[in-house]
């Protein structure tokens, strides 16, 4: 039988996102339909427009604009939530307390409020549901097997990691925290500045971050208004990944022996590499889907989103008190 799907939110990524370019199935809803063990039965929008809209592209009768109302009546098995950062917990909550739910899959971030993603984090482990968060290069292939190959020595041991992001701490930066955490280990202090000086409830700061490694860190915020930015820098003491978006590539080099300057070691490009960030929605709903059937936990945990959230909170209060803290 089919998990019986359901959508809380019909904006970009969750149903309009197109699925012709090189991200492949990059919406919850072609994910859905996608994956042969999952059905899409229902969708939710408060936009009776968009809901429309998604309803006609996904051939979905069963249309809602108020969420509880779905939940209730359509009782599903999984339920993705795709709407605004600011509704996550109230919505993720209610998916994780309706009896049908098995799995959930939440976009970023899990709440707005440490507190918050614990109590999700704890209802979820209290009910058995599986949990997951999509920081979508958790899903990529390639950003997993470049975690592979700095897990086994090939960059050396990693000496500084820095990179760019935009558009606020908590909606984008905490893709670059999870990414750091996933690729270097974890994070054990931090030191926020808003450089940018930018105000609302989600400020794009810059940070420095220690990890448990004994590897030093730097995030730094950008403007958006200029353009959007994610790229991370890893430098190792035998060699140097950097990671470019929207490019889509790695950037590998080798430290080696300077021909010009001798007695001078250098980091010498050696190979761009494609990231296969390709298809990562639907790569987050086939390991839901295996959570479901198999047991396990989810390539991006409930616990990941709560250690995501847990770094942007401590940034933003060092930065309102210009002191290091976690």
């Amino acid at each position: 039988m089919k998990l019986r799907a359901a959508l809380l939110g019909c904006g970009w990524i969750g149903s309009e996102f197109d699925t012709t370019t090189a991200m492949g199935i990059y919406n919850h809803a072609a994910a859905y339909r996608a994956c042969p063990e999952t059905e899409l039965v229902a969708i939710c929008d408060r936009d009776p427009t968009r809901l429309t809209r998604a309803g006609e592209r996904w051939s979905v009768e069963a249309r809602y604009t108020d969420a509880w109302e779905l939940l209730a009546k359509v009782q599903p098995e999984i339920v993705s939530i795709c709407t605004p950062d600011g509704t996550h917990f109230t919505l993720i909550k209610a998916a994780l307390e309706t009896p049908s739910v098995r799995a959930v899959l939440a976009e970023k971030p899990l709440a707005l409020e440490v507190a918050r993603a614990q109590e999700l984090v704890d209802l979820a482990t209290a009910r058995g549901v599986a949990l997951a968060v999509n920081y979508s290069r958790r899903y990529s292939q390639g950003h997993m097997d470049l975690r592979d190959r700095i897990r086994a020595g090939e960059f050396g041991r990693i000496v500084t990691v820095a990179g760019f992001y935009t558009k606020g701490l908590y909606h984008n930066g905490t893709h670059w925290l999870d990414l750091a955490r996933s690729l270097v280990g974890e994070i054990v202090s931090v030191h926020g500045f808003n450089l940018l000086a930018e105000e609302g409830p989600d400020p794009t700061l810059d940070a420095i971050l220690k990890f448990e490694t004994g590897a030093n860190g730097h995030l730094q915020g950008f403007d958006a208004r200029a353009g959007t930015l994610f790229e991370m820098d890893l430098l190792g003491t035998k060699g140097r990944v950097r990671v470019v978006e929207p490019a889509g590539q790695f950037e590998i080099y080798r430290v080696s022996e300077s021909t010009t300057f001798p007695g001078y070691r250098v980091f010498e490009p050696d190979e761009v590499i494609p990231a296969r960030n390709s298809d990562t929605v639907l790569h987050a709903v086939e390991d839901l889907v295996s959570c479901v059937r198999k047991g396990g936990v989810p390539r991006c945990s409930a616990k990941d989103g709560l250690a995501a959230v847990s770094l942007a909170s401590a940034i933003c209060a060092s930065a309102r008190t210009a002191e290091s803290l976690r």
